[in-house]
């Protein structure tokens, strides 16, 4: 494993790939026609009326395309490193990868107990339970790259 933590291809590879799917993902959902299935009824929490209305608006697009310009950005600086990593920089990725585990469980915490205390809706609660883990994967993942360019 270690040496796979190693390989700046390896790396670019992986988040190539969750990139990908999330973009992928977030292509079908605003190619579908109908969207008022998605539309927030309940007045009481205006967070939510936002939400429906960024995911209405076709904001998720915007955001799917800034976060794969993110994910460009940080396979070309992976391309360019083109040595493998020492066991410092092994360290500070393992270390960027529990970082956005943590967040993750977090957020996965979260959305269990959204879900649970308001089940109302839940398409568009696990679309920002997804905006929010591939964020958070995507940073790690750049925090980590631009940490190994300055040491």
């Amino acid at each position: 494993m270690k040496q796979l933590l190693k390989s700046p291809i390896f790396n670019a590879f992986c988040i190539s790939l969750v990139s990908i799917f999330y973009w992928l993902l977030f292509n079908l959902q605003a190619g579908a026609t109908d969207y008022e299935w998605l539309k927030y009824y309940d007045g009481g929490s205006p967070f939510w009326m936002l939400w429906s209305e960024i995911i209405l608006d076709g904001w998720l697009m915007i955001i799917a395309n800034v976060l794969i310009g993110v994910t460009i950005l940080i396979v070309a600086l992976l391309i360019i490193r083109r040595r493998p990593y020492d066991e410092y920089h092994a360290a500070i990725l393992a270390h960027c990868l529990i970082v956005a585990i943590v967040l993750t469980l977090i957020a996965i915490a979260i959305f269990y107990w959204i879900a649970l205390s308001e089940p109302y809706w839940i398409a568009g609660k696990f679309t920002l339970f997804i905006v929010i883990h591939w964020t958070t994967v995507v940073f790690a993942n750049l925090t980590y790259v631009l940490l190994c360019r300055w040491r």
